[in-house]
């Protein structure tokens, strides 16, 4: 396939040759990334803070606090692609996501602020904070599912020229990749500096809402001020009905598929290390100081994602000279060796200094699969036009965005399960519980074989998904002559390399290859 595309270059544009109309200018990439504060700092501050906030803040047990995590999940199953259906359908002057970002990035402020109430002050039972936390947790899940689908929609619609998109979402990715850092970083100290005793509870709420409420709502609001939704639907094009089939639609796309899986297995097993982290900080390598400071899960979260951030240029190389899936997987290797020294490394012979080095590797490997999945996302989009006739923004950005929550809930989840059935005791703020060697041991498993495992599954993913830039240029030519000329103008040539591009990267049904044959005038 790439052979044949090769000998099509004369009807590709070349690389600088960009319609007017589908060029980004630098400020609004700049605003299209601020909205990526709460893509990237959302789930990182939910996937750091909110179990151990639970077990340690508030003494809910692990099991409990997991599945409450879980249960939001059920609720998430139903609203992000009604939500996707719903941005797919909106017809009105300020574009279809543009709307549900502003509104949505003001009830996301009020969310967060309601999710961490100080609530030891005035609900005394367990049965009574547990139902607060449920509650709460999933209308903070309902704004971030108000937010998130129609923000992701955006990665497609911000321009029909895939270069200009993949300029947009590497300024995007840089945003994603610093919110991401102080979300784990920040609220991780503030935790351990509650639970500890060091700050109060009500210090704690106020830090957490004022500062990540107002930098998660405000960069939603500003995107959806500045940024320009350029691929848009004709509004007298009819309405595609809430179907319960839209659900599987993303999933019967191949190449969407094994994007998911990249997507899904690489950053659940960061969410399974940033709730492990401060578990790991405090309970394993309790007592032990470095640099003079207790030691704390920013020896592991801060310089896993400075690196992954410096790695960003070279994964951005690789991208352009290689390919994107090549650029995603190049360094998973070192993670997947990071993450098995850090599980037998051991406070009584390790030294101190050597976890951030550690985890220092761990990001240079995590680089290029932090940032590419969000790059290869419009491509798959793309290719999904031309098997379907039509864009399927929506249904696919719902589709993704469940399963980022879904992933992280179930890898959080996990932590908390198997943390409180090898015996792990909660606590209140304040005070200090030691941990049996079996939980200790349980910690350091989880971080070595969590990681392992699905970074593998992660490299198998990339390898397994097709798409190349090449192919996106002929997909981008056919899908262009076929709207406006139609398809009885395709060529024999034209005809027999959508049937292949499709069948390669899409896939046929059991009996839709005949049909499709049938549906170009090709033999059988």
């Amino acid at each position: 396939m790439e052979k044949e595309l090769s000998q099509k270059k004369t009807e590709i544009l070349p690389d600088d040759n960009v319609k007017e109309e589908d060029k980004i200018p630098l400020k609004e990439k700049l605003a299209y990334g601020v909205g990526a504060l709460m893509d990237g700092g959302g789930v990182a501050l939910m996937s750091c803070v909110m179990l151990k906030y639970m077990t340690d803040g508030l003494a809910i047990g692990a099991a409990a606090a997991s599945t409450i995590i879980m249960a939001s999940k059920f609720w998430d199953a139903i609203t992000d692609p009604l939500m996707g259906n719903i941005s797919d359908n909106t017809r009105s002057k300020y574009g279809r996501r543009k709307p549900y970002m502003f509104f949505g990035g003001i009830l996301l402020f009020l969310a967060i602020g309601m999710l961490f109430l100080p609530i030891n002050r005035f609900i005394p039972t367990d049965a009574g904070k547990i139902a607060f936390m449920a509650v709460m947790y999933i209308f903070y899940n309902t704004c971030s599912t108000i937010t998130q689908v129609p923000y992701c929609s955006l990665a497609s619609d911000i321009s029909k020229s895939y270069k200009e998109r993949n300029k947009a979402n590497t300024v995007k990715l840089v945003f994603t990749a610093a919110s991401s850092g102080l979300s784990y970083v920040i609220p991780l100290l503030a935790i351990e500096s509650y639970i500890s005793g060091k700050i109060t509870d009500i210090q704690y709420w106020l830090f957490i809402f004022l500062v990540f409420g107002t930098l998660f709502g405000a960069g939603l609001i500003i995107c959806s001020r500045f940024v320009k939704e350029r691929v848009t639907v004709p509004k007298d094009e009819p309405k595609r009905k809430f179907d319960v089939k839209e659900y599987l639609v993303p999933f019967k796309i191949k190449s969407f598929v094994w994007h998911i899986v990249m997507y899904a297995s690489a950053f659940m097993c960061m969410d399974i290390i940033s709730a492990l982290a401060v578990y790991y900080a405090t309970d394993v390598w309790a007592g032990v100081t470095l640099f003079g400071m207790n030691f704390s899960s920013m020896f592991i979260i801060a310089p896993l994602m400075v690196t992954a951030v410096l790695a960003f240029p070279l994964a951005r190389y690789l991208m352009d000279k290689k390919s994107k899936q090549f650029a995603f997987r190049v360094g998973l290797p070192c993670y997947i060796v990071g993450g098995i020294m850090l599980a037998v490394m051991s406070p009584a012979w390790t030294p101190a200094w050597l976890v951030p080095i550690v985890a220092g590797l761990m990001g240079f490997g995590f680089g290029g699969a932090q940032m590419m999945p969000w790059i290869i996302f419009p491509d798959t989009i793309d290719v999904a036009e031309l098997k379907l006739g039509y864009r399927p923004t929506g249904a696919f950005s719902g589709a993704m965005t469940l399963i980022r929550k879904t992933a992280g809930a179930l890898g959080v989840g996990m932590v908390g399960w198997i943390i409180d059935g090898f015996g792990y005791i909660p606590k209140l703020a304040g005070e200090t519980v030691v941990q049996s060697e079996t939980v200790l041991l349980s910690i350091r498993l989880m971080m070595g074989i969590g990681i392992a495992s699905l970074m593998s599954v992660a490299l198998v993913a990339s390898l397994m998904y097709k798409v190349t830039n090449k192919k996106l240029d002929r997909i981008r030519h056919l899908v262009e002559k076929e709207n406006t000329e139609g398809i009885e103008k395709f060529t024999l040539d034209e005809k027999q390399e959508k049937f292949a591009l499709i069948k390669e990267l899409v896939g046929y049904g059991k009996d839709e290859e005949k049909q499709a044959k049938q549906d170009l005038g090709l033999a059988d």
